[in-house]
């Protein structure tokens, strides 16, 4: 669950990334590159990213944060009962959790596992 729950981060982070433009995309990919995040250790190092976008971006940053928070939120169906104010560290914590703990599927998992159901073929 845990490994599903970081993939199911860093597609929240890129599809985030992608509806700022090309641009803010690139330019956050590159500079976390710089600090030492590459794209595939986005969401095993996701604290480290926030760290690092914050340092550099300021409030900028933090609605790249809120952006993926969200996303996040309806890829696994839970309510956003959260303001783009509060402290997005906690809600990710306290979903993270619940995802462990209750064993939850995200959306995008649903949609490939029915797609391949037609697929497969029994032994």
């Amino acid at each position: 669950m845990v490994a599903t729950f970081q993939d199911t981060v860093g597609y929240c982070f890129r599809s985030t990334l992608e509806t700022m433009g090309t641009s803010v995309r690139d330019v956050v990919y590159d500079h976390l590159r710089r600090k030492g995040i590459p794209e595939s250790e986005i969401p095993i190092q996701f604290d480290d990213v926030v760290r690092v976008l914050n340092e550099s971006f300021g409030g900028s940053a933090r609605v790249i944060i809120y952006k993926t928070l969200v996303e996040l939120y309806q890829q696994y169906s839970m309510r956003i009962d959260f303001t783009y104010q509060e402290s997005l560290r906690d809600h990710m914590s306290l979903l993270r959790e619940r995802v462990v703990v209750d064993h939850i599927i995200p959306k995008r998992a649903r949609i490939e596992d029915s797609r391949l159901e037609g697929r497969l073929s029994l032994v």
